[in-house]
């Protein structure tokens, strides 16, 4: 196998198009869900103006590197380690050889021990600020985390509301000093009770915290997550910042051979933001294939200006 696609999210699909559109022989693995197939609907999707569900968006996405003759397999991966000029890929079913790997796992979002979290997905409970903020506009609205993303993702919707409330459920607040402080100043409140259960009727209305006490809210929004794909990372030996994988403006990785797009590099977590870090992966895997040294184009152009 020339590449293998470890994810069949945007990133990993936006990849796959490239490379097997190049006539390199493709792999697509992917053990299915995802984050995006679970977005009920989105409308800041380039070119869906009426809007576009996630699970759409990915069936498209497949049929387009299908198109080109990538291969899909359902399949998980559950081990990759360096062979010679490439490398072996394991999974619960097959074990494969390939020349170039792209890491494009997405995010794992942990959902939190709160009961009723699931049933108001979609209607109150979210796990993307940058994707749904929108709505909850001059609305009370609460984050659920404790450590640098929740505060960053509270620290976002003060663009959107002024009634923010950060939810750590029990645990010490772990995060940058400077972005708390920053919080602290904005009036974000901290709530170290213990959240129970979320409630409300057809739509989120309030937080029940375990003495009883409620918050009334409009939106909660779920920042626990961890990128997936870091087992992957780790025995290849790329390094990481948190729990993102850390990567080249090329999407290149410290491991030649290696690139890596999407949620699993932190980010704005935005569909659009995947698709075109995962064409860019692939650009430069097939560069790095030919032999040719990436060249930083925005840098040539600020040395020019300079000159």
């Amino acid at each position: 196998m020339d590449v293998t696609v470890i994810g069949g999210g945007p990133a990993g699909l936006s990849a796959a198009i490239y490379t097997a559109r190049a006539g390199k022989d493709t792999l697509v693995l992917d053990k299915g869900g995802g984050t995006t197939r679970q977005v009920d609907w989105m409308e800041n999707f380039y070119g869906f103006p009426d809007g576009i569900s996630g699970e759409e968006i990915v069936e498209r996405g497949e049929k387009h590197a299908k198109r080109f003759d990538a291969e899909i397999r359902r399949e998980e991966v559950v081990k990759v380690t360096p062979d010679g000029d490439g490398f072996v890929v394991e999974t619960t079913d097959n074990t494969y050889q390939t020349r170039g790997l792209i890491l494009a796992t997405g995010a794992s979002y942990e959902s939190p021990a709160i009961g009723g979290i699931d049933d108001y997905e979609g209607q109150g409970v979210s796990y993307c600020v940058e994707c749904d903020a929108y709505f909850y506009r001059d609305a009370p609205v609460a984050v659920v985390g404790a450590g640098d993303y929740a505060v960053e993702e509270a620290s976002a919707l003060l663009d959107y509301t002024d009634e923010v409330y950060l939810l750590t459920d029990c645990e010490s607040l772990d995060a940058d000093e400077a972005t708390v402080s920053r919080l602290e100043t904005a009036g974000v409140e901290v709530i170290t009770d213990t959240v129970d259960r979320v409630a409300g009727d057809d739509h989120l209305e309030r937080v029940v915290f375990r003495d009883g006490d409620t918050l009334s809210v409009e939106g909660l929004f779920v920042a626990l997550g961890a990128a997936g794909g870091t087992d992957i990372a780790e025995t290849l030996g790329i390094p990481r910042d948190g729990p993102y994988l850390e990567v080249n403006p090329d999407q290149s990785t410290a491991v030649d051979g290696v690139y890596a797009a999407g949620d699993l590099t932190g980010g704005n977590r935005q569909v659009a933001t995947s698709v075109g870090e995962g064409a860019d992966a692939a650009v430069n895997l097939l560069e790095e294939f030919r032999g040719a040294d990436y060249v930083d184009y925005k840098k040539l152009d600020t040395a020019a200006e300079s000159a």
